[in-house]
């Protein structure tokens, strides 16, 4: 039986029983080094590889690791060796981010940069900001909740700044109506 041996992300081997458990024998490998050999379910320590013998200070084997440590071993699960020596560790995949709160930032920029545009965008960021929260709750493996609350945020301080905007210069201009009115 060939075994391959992961230790700190690098291949090597492939090694004979006999090989590996004369490396265990003289310290080079451990028992907790990751192994793999042909009809293997995955990698899984040396130790629960049957056939390897890890000789403690006492010189007992010791069993090999109940079925559920061998298949979530603490350390992380590495793929079929490839030839150029390097362990390849499986991606996690990505879930999927939520449009609405990708909509609700990028209208929320949008009104922060085109300020000539009026308050529309902004408004359409906070509503699609507010559509999308509701969504992380009932599902949780959901990305983008830090990009629609980003959107509400910039949303409603960018709407606070047209409103104070208009309030300030239609105050200034009925302001110099008036002035205007009681110079004539």
């Amino acid at each position: 039986m060939q075994i391959h041996i992961a230790r700190n992300g690098q291949a090597m081997g492939p090694f004979s029983l006999e090989e590996v458990n004369r490396q265990l024998a003289a310290g080079t490998l451990s028992g907790s080094d990751l192994g793999w050999y042909e009809g293997a379910a995955g990698w899984a320590p040396l130790s629960s590889v049957p056939g390897v013998s890890v000789s403690g200070a006492t010189g007992v084997t010791p069993s090999p690791a109940p079925a559920a440590a061998a298949a979530a071993p603490a350390t992380p699960m590495v793929t079929t060796p490839a030839p150029g020596g390097t362990v390849h560790y499986p991606t996690r995949p990505v879930a999927p981010t939520e449009p609405l709160a990708i909509w609700s930032f990028v209208l929320s920029l949008l009104g922060v940069l085109g300020f000539c545009c009026g308050p529309i965008p902004l408004v359409a960021g906070v509503i699609c900001g507010h559509l999308a929260l509701p969504k992380f709750r009932a599902r949780p493996e959901l990305q983008g909740r830090g990009l629609a609350i980003a959107g509400l945020v910039i949303g409603y301080a960018v709407i606070a700044g047209w409103i104070i905007w208009v309030l300030f210069l239609g105050g200034v201009a009925a302001l110099q109506g008036i002035l205007e009115s009681t110079k004539k």
